[in-house]
């Protein structure tokens, strides 16, 4: 029986080689040669050589998680998030899939061919099969670790991967996760790169969903102005560039994609990226209000008409954080209610003498404030009054002569 401290010695050496990492900047490759077919079930013929095909994960909540650890780590290092790249993505589940399967623990790729392993490509040839036009690439693999937290943590504590993991040279991240037969269980890989003119945005730490529609807006690169717009709709204005923005974002519960426009003296360049927001953060807003009102008074009547004009300044429902308000300028015109929170309907009632002569005007100011009082909302109507003209009818007696 081997002693106790043969036993440590041996799994000393287990724990050293289920952890490795490889970093390196190259000159692109060529144009990457991708397979005819892609299956997404593994097997010794879509395992074979460098890779091609698109294998599904054996836990994809766990891949996210490996990037949510991975970009706080990053976030709390005074670097920028990783932004996830698919492609980087499909290359490392292709690589923990084929050493689960192939069994074997290497950064390069390896065929299982009667029964001995023989190799296929090097690791950087196999990215470059998912991965082109790139300018920077590195690997971190690992086998044997159960849980994100474990991975990641193994991964730090290794001087050669968490230099990878805090690379400045790397802005993109794949991650790969596959539970099978080899040796150790559970395969890990973390594909960074970097593309050449390509300057990723990344909202959230690439967070899918926000509940607040509070958004942070990393940008990689160095410019002098961006802007943003949401789903296609206006450009905000342009502002100086910062790496990283707030924004807030006002909409219903849904899909939103986030496009960033960035530029320099020299060049300018565009990214975008989405966010499922899972509550609405949408404010009130005020209904369609008219432009303008008018009422007619007849001073031989002493009769206006119509005897009121309402309006509704919230089309429905309410929330109690927002007030609307109605106001008028002129005294002979009043509104009622004054104000509210939900879809009253409000009375403009004018009130006019019968000693009225001239027309008048008045604006009626329709708001919608915060609790705080800041501004959301406000329209304008103008309000007419029309005073006819007096119409007398003469009548001269007749007076018959003697």
């Amino acid at each position: 029986m081997p002693s106790s401290s043969r036993i440590r010695h041996v799994l000393k050496l287990i724990v050293a080689v289920c952890l490795l990492g490889v970093a390196a900047v190259w000159t692109a490759g060529p144009v990457p040669v991708w397979a005819s077919e892609q299956s997404t079930i593994p097997s010794p013929e879509t395992l074979r050589g460098c890779g091609g095909a698109q294998f599904s994960s054996s836990n994809e909540a766990f891949e996210q998680e490996v990037f949510r650890l991975v970009n706080q780590i990053r976030l709390d290092n005074g670097l920028l998030p990783l932004k996830r790249m698919d492609a980087l993505t499909d290359a490392a589940r292709f690589h923990a899939t084929d050493m689960s399967e192939e069994n074997y623990f290497s950064h390069t790729s390896y065929d299982r061919v009667n029964g001995e392993l023989v190799q296929s490509c090097s690791w950087s040839d196999r990215l470059n099969t998912y991965y082109s036009g790139w300018q920077a690439l590195s690997e971190n693999i690992a086998a044997g670790y159960a849980t994100p937290a474990s991975v990641v943590d193994g991964w730090m504590n290794s001087a050669g991967h968490r230099k990878n993991i805090l690379s400045s040279d790397n802005w993109e991240m794949g991650v790969g996760y596959f539970v099978g037969s080899g040796t150790y269980g559970h395969y890990w890989v973390q594909d960074f790169g970097r593309r050449q003119n390509v300057y990723p945005v990344v909202i959230n730490s690439d967070n899918e969903t926000s509940d607040d529609g509070a958004l942070t807006i990393h940008i990689y690169g160095a410019w002098d102005d961006v802007r943003l717009r949401i789903d296609q709709d206006e450009w905000a204005a342009w502002q100086p560039f910062a790496s990283s923005l707030q924004w807030q974002l006002k909409a219903a519960a849904g899909q939103y994609t986030v496009e960033i426009e960035m530029r320099n003296a020299t060049e300018s360049a565009t990214a975008s990226d989405s966010i499922y927001l899972s509550q609405s953060t949408a404010e009130p807003d005020l209904n369609a209000l008219p432009d303008t009102l008018t009422f007619t008074y007849d001073p031989t009547t002493d009769n206006i008409s119509p005897g009121m004009h309402t309006i509704q300044p919230l089309a429905a429902g309410g929330d109690p954080a927002y007030t609307w308000q109605v106001a008028v300028d002129e005294p002979w015109l009043s509104v009622t209610p004054g104000q509210g929170n939900g879809n009253e309907i409000v009375a403009i009632v004018p009130t006019v003498s019968g000693t009225a002569e001239d027309s008048d005007r008045a604006v009626v100011t329709v708001s919608l404030r915060k609790s705080d009082g800041t501004l959301v909302a406000e329209k304008k109507i103008s309000v007419a009054l029309i005073v006819m003209e007096a119409k007398y009818s003469l009548f001269v007696p007749m007076v018959s002569g003697k």
